[in-house]
């Protein structure tokens, strides 16, 4: 996509794995649409005392959220445009901020705390425990929607000591894409992509290609620490026990899947791996899948923009991601990101503010999808949006194909990372242990034994804090 989309999505995805890693980096029935009493209920604070924002007479509802450039921040404006249509008494004033969480604590902090605000499960439970986020349990129920209606990790990663506080919003359906072209220069079978996680690693090998000081010329599947989260989870591992309070980092099929990307990259040589990620190139124009450098990305739907402009010719595909076995069952470990809505506490419009969480991410879940290309979390609304974004990208897109697979890994997927107050600490581990252990400077066990010390010691002061 355009340089906006890699702010939004590759960035906030590689942003929560920072260190030291970075050459290895390289929704069941929606509710009714007519209008329902919406009650507060008791999860919501009182009131704060301060003057309501009017314009004309109107309320306006302060909406804090992520930057993600002037054109992705447009787009999210009119969802707020179509809301005020059809509630003219209600207007929304955005701000877009990229670090829209210290912002929120700082305004919290004042008492100035907007009405709306986009979330992610990191700062949740942060925000969650020190009481900031109204508990939209009551609000949810009369709204007549539950877990099985929505995507299904976005809806468990909205809850924090069992109370829900955040609405599931935008989804990340990560899928596989691959070259045919590339496929059809080494003597794969085009129309036969990896379906497991051996022969993902078994084409590569064949796709690799060196030249005569042995650096890499084109790769096949890139390894980087982004993905290994979602890789430990496919082989069927955990990374937090919740009934025991323990962190399970060590798991032995977290272990297995670094052992087993650690075997690969061995193949490839870290540093030979290293110094292709550093080529000049971006996201958009000169990435190595654009270029054919790659078979293989992963990455979501939106990825058609920036192929669009920056690799029209390339003849490619996409897939799900590779399991263990192939079988559909283990499309269960999928993990789907992607960011959620929620009610800051005593803010002065929670009635109104909740109308537009409801109209624009349950009501009207597809049509903000396909308008803001994002994904939906409404299940019911799956058909409705692929229908939209195909009529938006037009009929004969080559993505056109390949929509309703990234809503079925969206129908699939129940796997997300832990909520705790030390998530973000966490993740930092994991992608330092992850250089480490690439770069053969210690073992998967080893590394894993050691996140799992330290971030239980870090959970427990959080615990007793």
């Amino acid at each position: 996509m355009h340089r906006h989309r890699i702010n939004r999505r590759t960035f906030f995805r590689w942003s929560a794995l920072t260190g030291g890693s970075v050459l290895l980096a390289a929704c069941g029935a929606a509710a009714p649409t007519t209008d329902q009493p919406t009650a507060v209920g008791a999860g919501v604070p009182a009131a704060s005392t301060a003057a309501p924002a009017m314009d004309g007479g109107n309320i306006t509802l302060n909406v804090l959220w992520e930057n993600w450039g002037d054109i992705y921040n447009g787009l999210m404006k009119v969802v707020g445009e179509n809301f005020t249509k059809e509630n003219p008494s209600i207007n929304l004033e955005w701000n877009f901020d990229p670090d829209w969480v210290t912002k929120l604590t700082t305004l919290v902090a004042a008492q100035m705390q907007p009405d709306v605000t986009l979330m992610r499960p990191a700062p949740l439970a942060n925000f969650a425990a020190k009481n900031t986020l109204v508990e939209l349990d009551e609000q949810v129920k009369i709204a007549g929607v539950q877990r099985e209606d929505f995507v299904t990790p976005l809806w468990d990663s909205g809850f924090f000591n069992g109370k829900q506080y955040a609405l599931p919003g935008g989804a990340d359906f990560w899928c596989l894409f691959y070259s045919k072209d590339v496929y059809r220069e080494v003597g794969l079978d085009p129309e036969k992509p990896p379906t497991t996680f051996d022969e993902l690693i078994e084409h590569s090998q064949e796709i690799l290609q060196r030249d005569a000081a042995g650096d890499i010329q084109r790769i096949g599947y890139n390894p980087s620490a982004a993905w290994f989260v979602n890789w430990a989870y496919i082989f069927g591992g955990k990374f937090y026990d919740e009934a025991s309070g323990k962190i399970t980092a060590n798991d032995p099929a977290n272990v297995e899947a670094l052992a087993r990307l650690q075997a690969y990259v061995k193949y490839l040589d870290v540093n030979k791996l290293a110094a292709f990620n550093q080529r000049p190139g971006t996201f958009e124009a000169g990435n190595p899948f654009s270029t054919k450098q790659a078979a293989f990305i992963i990455d979501g739907f939106w990825t058609y923009e920036a192929l669009d402009q920056h690799a029209p010719d390339i003849d490619y595909a996409v897939t799900f991601w590779p399991t263990l076995k192939g079988a559909e069952a283990e499309r269960a470990n999928y993990v789907v990101g992607g960011w959620q809505v929620a009610l800051p506490a005593g803010a002065k419009h929670a009635d109104d503010a909740w109308k537009f969480l409801r109209y624009g991410f349950i009501d009207k879940s597809a049509e903000m999808g396909y308008s803001t290309l994002n994904g939906p979390c409404v299940k019911s609304q799956f058909q409705a949006w692929e229908d939209g974004l195909r009529a938006k990208m037009g009929s004969n897109n080559r993505m056109a194909p390949y929509l309703r697979m990234f809503t079925q890994t969206g129908e699939f997927a129940t796997k997300f990372f832990p909520l705790m107050p030390v998530q973000q600490f966490y993740l930092d581990e994991l992608n330092r242990i992850y250089d480490l252990v690439m770069r053969e400077e210690m073992t998967p066990q080893s590394g894993l034994d050691e996140v799992t010390k330290n971030v239980q010691t870090e959970l427990d002061k959080a615990l007793k804090g």
